[in-house]
């Protein structure tokens, strides 16, 4: 099954590159103040509804590799939200789609829901991945990173659409919290499938032999 964990290196390679392609390329739109899920609005907005389902599956089948790891259940709310932000696209707002008045609608509260969501479940799940390859260490540091990055993003955005902070880099923390979030699960899921089994059916079927082990398979000679 660890074909399966790869999903996790495929979700984190493609959504770190199309997002990056797509923001820097968009007519009218700043990666710098919007959010990666505006990028589903205006002109070339289903290939974000696509890249978003896709990195959705992926998590999903990388949570089914990682089924005894204890974030795996994390990481497989994470899919199962990028996809439903797929189907629940944002409002407009905070300058894009250029010229197109703001709104508030029952989807776009829903789709912001769902964003808090996997931001809280991603949090946790940095947190714990680290002891599936024991840096326990290194994914308190990532979660950190990403529970500030969240929070402040989501604090200037709302400054941002009140007109009391405008153009604030609030696109900016949100690509730091997201690319930290799938680099960290990147990573893991490669260390896991390339690495030794760490499960605890590896660690016992690679676990040396005690002496009483041997004692049993080499009486002692009377």
């Amino acid at each position: 099954m660890r074909w399966l964990v790869a999903g996790g290196v495929a979700a984190a390679v493609q959504m770190i590159a199309f997002v990056t392609v797509a923001g820097h390329t968009r007519p009218g739109y700043d990666p710098n103040r919007n959010w990666i899920s505006q990028l589903s609005l205006g002109p070339g907005g289903l290939l974000n509804d696509l890249n978003l389902a896709l990195c959705g599956v992926w998590l999903v089948l990388c949570a089914i590799g990682l089924r005894r790891v204890t974030a795996a259940r994390l990481i497989l709310l994470c899919g199962v939200c990028l996809m439903a932000l797929a189907v629940l696209r944002t409002d407009p707002g905070i300058g894009y789609p250029p010229g197109v008045t703001p709104v508030r609608t029952f989807v776009g509260t829903a789709h912001q829901l769902v964003s808090v969501v996997l931001g809280v479940a991603g949090t946790a799940a940095a947190a714990l991945l680290g002891q599936a390859i024991g840096r326990r260490r290194t994914g308190l540091v990532v979660a950190a990173v990403m529970a500030v990055s969240f929070v402040a993003g989501s604090v200037l955005v709302l400054l941002d659409a009140g007109g009391v902070l405008p153009g604030a880099p609030s696109g900016l923390l949100e690509r730091v919290a997201l690319f930290a979030g799938f680099g960290w699960i990147g990573l893991v899921s490669a260390t896991l499938a390339t690495g030794p089994d760490r499960s605890p059916e590896g660690a016992a079927t690679a676990a040396p032999a005690t002496s009483s082990d041997l004692g049993s398979e080499f009486p002692a000679a009377s």
